[in-house]
């Protein structure tokens, strides 16, 4: 298992959990949560390469402790490519979500995510974006702070949340349907679906804690 071989390791060097994020520059929690009995159920590439350069070890030995590839039990089959191993991990890894500022998002305006958020890839298609909210317009729903993600290549049907362009703000509402007419509506306004631009449907909201 991805915990006993985590832990074998550090104790073989014998560093302690805290020497172990310092080096490897993973959080100290998240070491503690790879190696407990309710371990990180699917640790992202970039942990596995960061603990595989720490341990000075080949990245395949965690994967195969994480059960993502077979070991050899005695035997030679031909080993798994990189490109196998990359397009392995893509099927079962979460997929990372670029988190920006201003919406919409513009390639080649150099302004880069400022976070990310993660999506089983069964769930994450091509075309997926997060942003910040700020403000209350649908409080208790999508509060200040927020993070939504938006799926430009889903469709808009009536009841969904909808992120948009108002006045060159991002506004989030709901769209609904009255007399044959779309509206988005927010806590405090009301305005036609025709006159937003940039719509794109909110597949999901996060809300941090702390």
């Amino acid at each position: 298992m991805l915990r006993q071989k985590i832990k074998e390791l550090r104790k073989e060097r014998n560093w302690t959990q805290l020497e172990l994020a310092k080096r490897s520059g993973l959080d100290r929690g998240y070491i503690a949560n790879l190696e407990g009995s309710k371990s990180v159920r699917r640790p992202s590439a970039d942990a596995f390469l960061k603990l595989a350069r720490t341990f000075n070890i080949k990245p395949e030995e965690l994967y195969e402790a994480a059960g993502y590839i077979k070991g050899t039990n005695g035997t030679h089959p031909r080993p798994e490519t990189p490109e196998e191993i990359i397009d392995h991990l893509k099927n079962v890894l979460p997929r990372s979500i670029p988190v920006y500022l201003d919406y919409p998002f513009h390639a080649g305006d150099g302004v880069g995510p400022t976070d990310y958020v993660y999506r089983h890839p069964k769930f994450a298609s091509r075309n997926v974006e997060a942003y910040f909210v700020f403000g209350k317009c649908l409080e208790p729903i999508v509060d200040n702070g927020d993070i939504i993600i938006v799926d430009r290549d889903a469709g808009i049907v009536n009841g969904d949340f909808v992120a948009c362009l108002v006045d060159n703000k991002l506004c989030v509402a709901r769209l609904k349907k009255v007399a044959d007419e779309l509206w988005l509506e927010t806590n405090t306004s009301k305005f036609k679906f025709e006159d937003c631009q940039m719509a794109a449907p909110v597949i999901e909201i996060r809300r941090r804690l702390k």
